[in-house]
């Protein structure tokens, strides 16, 4: 092992620079942090299996040898069924409080043809034909970002292929661990998108003391957004960082620039978390929609995917009619620190001398935030 604090055990197993991932929807993003040091992770789960595997195709060409994964979702549970027999399980209260939501707020119909809401729908369906292409075109790493992998592990083992596994709770930590999952990551409350409901500092050392009677290395994830985060999260006993949100307010990110405005103004108190998007708890930057699921009179949230598919027509109006205020980016509790865009490669070079400059403060006995 070196002795530049900087260069893990992440780097050593898997050949990157710097112990540092990122995820993104956009394929771009990924390419560029694999040929800045670090390890881009493709987030497909809402990709088709010709958009999953032509983008796989592309970052190899971009990358070569470098490492890179693909991740997406395998919810543990959410309602089963063809498109009508999940629309049928919506309650009327439901469709009621919806169409009110948009009469009253004066917001017009999708000018986008239904159905809506269908994406995760369409991901839950093609989650079998992913996880074979992953391992036709031996992608380096795969990741599950919602749900346990360890149903695919053996397969995707012979291919070749490394898995890595999302948790938020000890005691789904130690499932995977029992199942031999390759790496953990160590996901606190304070990440965008998906998340769970204990903080990134409880939740990292908690994982990495049962991973070290595994021998398994984890990455710590959650509000991770400066070279500061990424020392602190070594130092909790991790191998490196998960990154999400700052991704998107890059160059390279096909976030639109409505969005990324959002991210730049948001603070870490504007990242909220409700069960209101997918009915799985998602966090992104407070809108009316996210406020008008916290009022007495919305009804109880559906679980996936029917929530989604409940609140398609509203989120798809919103973004035809560029009703911006209704709608917004995943966030992380981290965003405040995202002050400029930046090409990917400046954000992983601007983390990597962040940390640098807090570890040679604290060789200096100096605090990190001063």
């Amino acid at each position: 092992m070196s002795d530049d604090p900087l260069y893990t055990r992440l780097c050593e197993e898997y050949g990157c620079e710097y112990p540092i991932v990122s995820f993104a929807h956009t394929r771009d993003v990924a390419a560029a942090v694999s040929n800045a040091g670090g390890i881009g992770m493709l987030g497909a789960s809402t990709h088709t299996v010709e958009e999953m595997q032509n983008d796989i195709r592309w970052i190899k060409e971009q990358v070569g040898d470098k490492p890179f994964g693909v991740d997406i979702t395998i919810p543990s549970s959410y309602v089963r069924g063809n498109l009508e027999e999940l629309e049928a399980q919506i309650p009327q209260q439901h469709r009621d409080f919806m169409d009110a939501l948009m009469r009253d707020n004066n917001i017009p119909e999708p000018t986008t043809p239904g159905p809506w809401g269908t994406q995760r729908l369409r991901g839950l369906a093609d989650t079998r034909r992913k996880l074979e292409i992953m391992m036709e075109e031996q992608i380096p790493i795969f990741a599950s970002g919602l749900g346990s992998p360890a149903f695919i592990l053996d397969e995707m083992h012979d291919a070749g292929v490394k898995v890595w596994g999302l948790i938020g709770m000890a005691r789904q930590a130690q499932r995977e661990l029992d199942a031999g999952l390759d790496l953990l990551i160590a996901q606190g409350q304070d990440s965008a998108g998906h998340t769970g409901r204990i903080g990134t500092f409880s939740i990292v050392p908690e994982v990495a003391e049962l991973a070290r009677q595994h021998d398994t290395p984890i990455l710590a994830a959650g509000g991770i957004t400066t070279g500061q985060h990424v020392v602190a999260a070594i130092v909790l006993g991790a191998v490196g960082v998960w990154t999400g949100t700052i991704w998107q307010a890059t160059h390279e990110s096909a976030t639109e620039m409505w969005a990324k405005q959002k991210l730049l103004d948001a603070k870490a108190q504007d990242a909220w978390v409700n069960e209101a998007d997918d009915g799985k708890r998602n966090r992104a930057v407070r809108n009316r929609f996210k406020e008008a699921w916290e009022q007495p009179d919305a009804p109880p949230y559906l679980p996936m995917p029917l929530q989604g598919l409940l609140v398609g027509k509203i989120k798809q109006a919103a973004e035809d009619h560029k009703l911006y205020d209704w709608i917004s980016p995943p966030a992380g509790q981290g965003v405040g620190f995202i002050r400029e865009l930046k090409p990917a490669r400046q954000v992983v070079m601007d983390m990597v001398e962040e940390a640098y400059d807090a570890l040679e403060r604290l060789q200096l006995g100096e605090a990190i935030g001063t």
